[in-house]
């Protein structure tokens, strides 16, 4: 084992010798590989990072919440789109008797979001916000924070209240410059609401959907805006939450079961409602990058094949040059892993110094990218990831190892007598 290490060392402080004396052509050398690492390396970070944004905007939503209602969030071809258009909207009785029988759920609560409201204050307007319509544990289904106020009492939620929470965006817009709106009123579509809380500035996500721009009332008053009862408005969701330790799965059965009973649908017929969760949308979006991830490989390998021809080349160009050298070393006892070391690893430091490059390049564009996305109030982040780092070097080594190999290997092949005479 020592006399295998001291070879590789050796070989290592020979490899770095060779790279110093002919810094041009090993410069020179680097360049496909810089390139394909660069883009392999950038297109998984945007790619990765696009879907992390994504992911991240969809779990604002809960990862593990469950929602019944009309429409599936994944369409599929056997079944006719007609038969969900048919189907009952869920609504506040049958929230409740869900409630009621559910053992493994945590909280359950109804939800509406309508788009396209205006709200007035006075002589100001803020247009294209979302009216929503909560029941009272939806503060147990989302998560929210307050800079002013609270959630709505079980009085208020239960009880045709007409008071309402608001969203950063919209206090800033109505009340710009003031510290307290607590107990102003505004008006949406007319009807007056007292506001008893603001929601905390969230910031915009890849699918445009936050609590900053949003009024919020009790659902016992929404359908003072929208039908309710089915036929207006937008699609209502039940959303539930399972209880700690519950698997999401053992609760959709739960779901299931309770949502047939109390609709009473035959067990030859389908269900006329839907279970969605938001990992439904995610593994789509995950399975779809797959694709993209292929395609900046395929990109990035052919900077790389040139790149790894380039490299082979040189380390050919190399052993000729020190066909003398090597004739001395095999004469004086050196064996033929020795040689063979020196070239490859020649080889896998010339691609190391070529992709370290190329990550280099890559941290720069990504911090420049976050920069100017971070000055344009932007959510957005690029992750450079430590499997990305990895896969990029682990790209180095290969493509190394691969173009030094055959070179390598004819060096260590060399007959003493022949490669001193060469010259």
């Amino acid at each position: 084992m020592n006399v295998i290490l001291k070879i590789f060392f050796q070989s290592l402080r020979l490899s770095f010798e060779e790279l110093r004396s002919s810094k041009l052509r090993s410069f020179l050398s680097l360049t496909g590989i810089t390139i394909g690492i660069l883009c392999v390396i950038s297109v998984r970070t945007a790619v990765n990072s696009l879907e992390r944004n994504i992911k991240d905007s969809f779990d604002t939503f809960g990862g593990d919440i469950l929602y019944v209602q009309k429409w599936p969030l994944i369409f599929t071809d056997d079944y006719p789109w007609w038969r969900f258009y048919n189907r009952p909207q869920v609504n506040q009785g049958e929230m409740a008797q869900v409630r009621d029988r559910l053992k493994l759920a945590e909280a359950t609560a109804l939800v509406s979001f309508n788009g396209g409201k205006t709200v007035k204050y006075e002589d100001k307007t803020a247009e294209k916000i979302t009216l929503t319509g909560a029941t009272y544990e939806y503060n147990h289904i989302k998560d929210m924070d307050f800079t002013q106020g609270r959630y709505f009492t079980q009085t208020e939620a239960d009880n045709p209240t007409y008071v309402c929470i608001i969203g950063s965006a919209i206090a800033e817009s109505l009340f710009e410059g003031r510290t307290n709106v607590e107990g102003e009123e505004i008006r949406v579509e007319g009807i007056r609401l007292k506001i008893v809380g603001v929601f905390k500035k969230e910031g915009d996500n890849m699918i445009g959907w936050t609590l900053d721009n949003m009024v919020m009332v009790p659902y016992s008053i929404l359908n003072v805006f929208v039908n309710t009862n089915g036929g207006g408005g937008e699609d209502p969701l039940m959303a539930i939450r399972p209880k700690a330790g519950v698997p999401v799965e053992e609760l959709s059965y739960e779901v299931k079961g309770a949502m047939r009973s109390i609709r009473r649908v035959p067990p030859s017929q389908d269900d006329n409602f839907a279970i969605n969760q938001m990992s439904m949308i995610t593994d789509k979006i995950s399975s779809l990058f797959i694709f993209v991830n292929l395609a900046g490989f395929i990109i990035g390998g052919f900077s790389i094949l040139v790149g790894g021809f380039g490299i082979a080349n040189i380390m050919f160009v190399s052993v000729k040059e020190r066909t003398n050298i090597i004739g001395i070393k095999k004469a004086l006892g050196a064996k033929q892993i020795y040689i063979l070391l020196e070239f490859l690893l020649e080889a896998i430091m010339l691609c190391l110094v070529g992709g370290f490059m190329g990550l280099f390049m890559v941290f720069s564009l990504a911090s420049l990218a976050n920069f100017l996305l971070k000055q344009a109030e932007s959510t957005f982040v690029f992750h450079i990831t430590a499997q990305n780092v990895t896969i990029g070097l682990s790209i180095s080594i290969i493509i190394g190892i691969f173009a030094g190999f055959i070179p390598a290997w004819q060096a260590s092949r060399m007959r003493p007598v022949d490669a001193i005479r060469s010259n």
